[in-house]
């Protein structure tokens, strides 16, 4: 792992081809909570901490950003001073969530029997939860006539297990709470949308495509000149059927005509007699006289 130096300090960061693709479960119980206990995030790590009402989702995930994805720690605002539903406007729309919240839940080993118990069969691990997952789907304009758009955002909230105290370190015995109010956002473009693959295109450099992905794009390029210029589709396998249709049709003509053209051969014969007869009468005349 490579070490660089920022304001005096060492951080590590990944070598190059290491992406950051962490699962749900990592994402509560590793960051997450760490950022609502104030704890060092692990080692090349960069999630920064913003206001997400006050951005753009082009604004966070610019054209030409390396990823696809970009996380971010929030902090959840209340719409009302005296409510618990959380605010969802920005300046340019708002964020509306599509379905129900998803537990995320870790598996921890089951306790080993005791020494000297009957043995029985093996326990299995239990599904702790440890925070909630909710999507949400980004809208242009003021709700409910909003135009909806290709970003996606989920948020992660702790929950269950995830909020329970814990003691630090560096602390001692000293117990420290998780903060309710911090949330972990991971925006991104929906998978499929004309933008999103723009986006990614993009961000690829021409260097880095193999053979194979440079001719499927030749392809897929010529296909669309193709629809464009009004050409349609060319069935190769029918035009070789008909080709071999017509060259069997010409043999056959050809044949026939070189049978029309070639000699009897019972004519020949006869000719050859018709000629020999004559000839043959003379010879014996000659030798008799």
């Amino acid at each position: 792992m490579e070490v660089v130096k920022e304001a005096g300090v060492a951080k590590p960061r990944l070598p190059p081809g290491f992406r950051f693709r962490p699962t749900d479960e990592e994402l509560v119980v590793h960051y997450l909570r760490r950022r609502a206990l104030a704890s060092p995030l692990p080692a090349a790590v960069d999630i920064p901490d913003i206001r997400i009402l006050a951005h753009d989702p082009s604004d966070l995930l610019p054209p030409g950003w390396s990823e696809q994805e970009r996380y971010f720690f929030t902090c959840k605002e209340a719409k009302y001073v005296k409510g618990r539903r959380a605010n969802r406007a920005t300046g340019a729309g708002y964020w509306k969530a599509t379905g129900k919240e998803k537990p995320v839940a870790v598996t921890v080993p089951a306790p080993a029997p005791p020494k000297g118990g009957a043995p029985g069969h093996a326990q299995q691990g239990q599904a702790v939860l440890v925070g909630m997952k909710r999507s949400l789907v980004f809208y242009r304009g003021k709700p409910p006539t909003g135009s909806k758009t290709d970003w996606v955002m989920h948020e992660y909230r702790l929950a269950g297990a995830g909020l329970a105290p814990c003691r630090r370190a560096a602390g001692g015995d000293a117990a420290a709470t998780p903060a309710e109010g911090w949330v972990l956002c991971r925006v991104f473009r929906k998978k499929g949308s004309a933008s999103a693959n723009a986006a990614a295109a993009n961000a690829a450099s021409p260097g880095d495509r193999s053979d194979g992905e440079a001719e499927e794009e030749e392809e897929a390029g010529g296909a669309e000149e193709a629809a464009e210029g009004g050409r349609t589709f060319i069935d190769f396998f029918a035009r070789a059927d008909a080709a071999g249709r017509r060259q069997q049709q010409a043999q056959g003509q050809a044949e026939q005509q070189r049978r029309a053209a070639s000699p009897v051969v019972s004519s020949s014969c006869l000719t050859d007699e018709q000629h020999g007869g004559p000839r043959g009468e003379q010879e014996t005349t000659s030798r008799g006289a």
